[in-house]
């Protein structure tokens, strides 16, 4: 029990501090793109610059929830003791990571701070290449919010999301107040 608590924590630290590497994500800091001697903005100093450019180089937005998951999925296995769980959240990142790459840099492929590969990254640049894009271009709209729907889906399995629940946590709460 106490090893899965440690791996427990060692992942939700893991996910706050990519989390943070990426709010504090500038485009001028030195990365393994533009290596210069330049101040460094990041607050995890040069690793954290390294690893957030490769991160939003490589899936974009979508590494946002990406930290989230590892930062919930961790709580999930401190309080469940369950080493499964990480497979089983990890599974569910890389789908929605794919529908969120690609919902991206179709929808969304201009940006000001990801200006290499844009919103979805170079993932979602290859994925936009493929069947897939062309299979969006039947129906725009419709695929819009299928999209969403899905990444919305899947992120909400990653981390483990109970509706019932939250239902019964969010009426325990309203009866506080």
């Amino acid at each position: 029990k106490r090893l899965a608590e440690i791996f427990g924590i060692t992942i939700s630290v893991a996910g706050s501090l990519l989390l943070v590497a990426l709010l504090t994500y500038s485009p001028e800091d030195p990365n393994f793109i533009f290596p210069d001697n330049k101040e460094i903005k990041n607050i995890l100093g040069f690793h954290g610059s390294f690893i957030s450019d490769l991160f939003f180089q490589s899936t974009g937005l979508i590494s946002y929830l990406f930290s989230l998951t590892l930062l919930i999925t961790g709580i999930n296995i401190f309080r469940t003791k369950e080493f499964f769980l990480i497979i089983e959240n990890i599974f569910h990142t890389i789908i929605y990571s794919i529908f969120g790459t690609l919902f991206l840099s179709q929808f969304y492929s201009s940006a000001f701070t990801l200006y290499i590969n844009g919103n979805g990254g170079f993932v979602g640049n290859y994925f936009n290449q493929t069947f897939l894009g062309s299979f969006i271009l039947i129906n725009e709209t419709i695929f819009y919010y299928i999209l969403i729907f899905l990444i919305l889906v899947f992120f909400l399995i990653s981390i483990n999301f109970k509706p019932f629940k939250f239902y019964e946590n969010f009426k325990k709460l309203f009866t506080i107040f």
